[in-house]
């Protein structure tokens, strides 16, 4: 069964918008870590963006999904 035009762009931007607070908080984790080196700067937004990532690009997901299917204006 293939997703409907409605669905698949319900999917693509849940993901989108899931990714995007991920990856704002990574940086923001990494912009403001002590170490001044670029390497260890790289590893804390790497490290933010898997663990507490996973959680916040699921909840995102999950109010854009419930959000757009509640039809909430």
């Amino acid at each position: 069964m293939r997703p409907s035009r409605e669905d698949a762009l319900l999917i693509v931007s849940a993901a989108v918008l899931g990714l995007g607070g991920a990856a704002a908080f990574a940086a923001y984790r990494a912009v403001s870590a002590s170490e001044r080196a670029a390497g260890a700067r790289a590893g804390e937004f790497a490290s933010n963006l898997f663990w507490p990532g996973v959680l916040i690009f699921a909840a995102v997901a999950a109010v854009v999904w419930f959000g757009w299917k509640a039809e909430l204006d």
